[in-house]
């Protein structure tokens, strides 16, 4: 029976589809519920609910958050958040300025190289939403400069490559602050990619509240593990695809998705915060 697919990413950040197309790939493979986890920008998830509606789809208001810890990288997820909190808003979009200018440099870098790139075009895919290293990855390849996405990472954008500029984050401790403060409840991603497992305990105590131990890189001993420490730390256990709509990133829409219980368990999160309020 199909799963929750609670990691999938649109226009509004990364990703190649609207957030109605995902709707409509989400209805077909008949998937009981969603969330547009767009980085940085809660823009999305509107149009995804509006597209849902009267289908028996359920999309989950949530975020996907750059943060740091102790000088390494995560990203927090954030679920059943205020989509209308001024502050919440306030804030990403400061993180989407921040973000744009990132994408500048870049592009400015790649032009004084040689590489006829116009940021016009870059910046045209994002909409209102956030613009990534992948935008400059795709007109790369469009202008022929790179034979793939993956041979523009690899030439010109990965953290090692010469162009790669680092993207702007926030402590974890303030992202994870950030969701709670919007009656959100925060998840840790992809675990297995940020392999922090040691910071986990320290990140509970400032208010962790699950980890997607289910998702597409991670093999299904990955998963075992951090269903177990999940467990040991009495977090809601998560999962999604990472969908983006390219082969280079996550996985197929469905393909990856959360436990039973995880839709449950994260409305009685979300409610038992917005009591406590």
């Amino acid at each position: 029976m199909p799963k929750p697919d609670l990691h999938l990413h649109s226009t509004f950040s990364d990703g190649l589809l609207t957030p109605e197309e995902i709707v409509t790939l989400a209805i077909q493979a008949h998937l009981p519920a969603i969330a547009i986890t767009d980085h940085d920008c809660i823009d999305g998830v509107k149009p995804a609910q509006s597209a849902a509606a009267g289908t028996g789809l359920l999309v989950i208001p949530a975020v996907e958050l750059s943060a740091t810890y102790d000088g390494r990288s995560l990203h927090i997820l954030g679920y059943h958040i205020a989509i209308t909190s001024e502050r919440l808003r306030a804030r990403l979009a400061d993180l989407r300025s921040a973000r744009l200018e990132r994408a500048r440099i870049i592009v400015d870098a790649l032009r004084a190289g040689g590489y006829e790139l116009d940021p016009d075009d870059i910046l045209r895919p994002s909409s209102e939403g956030v613009v990534g290293r992948a935008h400059i990855a795709r007109q790369l390849v469009e202008q022929g400069i790179a034979r793939d996405m993956d041979d523009a990472f690899r030439r010109f954008l990965a953290d090692d490559a010469p162009y790669y500029v680092p993207k702007p984050s926030t402590p974890a401790v303030a992202a994870i602050s950030w969701v709670i403060e919007s009656g959100g409840v925060p998840v840790l991603a992809h675990p297995g990619l940020s392999r922090v497992d040691d910071l986990i305990p320290a990140l509970v105590d400032h208010g962790l509240a699950g980890l997607e131990a289910y998702h597409a890189s991670h093999d299904p001993g990955t998963a075992t593990r951090y269903v177990e420490m999940a467990e040991r730390y009495d977090l809601i256990v998560t999962g999604g695809s990472d969908f983006h709509g390219s082969e280079r990133e996550g996985g197929p829409i469905g393909s990856s998705g959360a436990p039973d219980g995880a839709i449950r368990r994260l409305e009685a999160a979300r409610i038992r915060r917005e009591g406590s309020r």
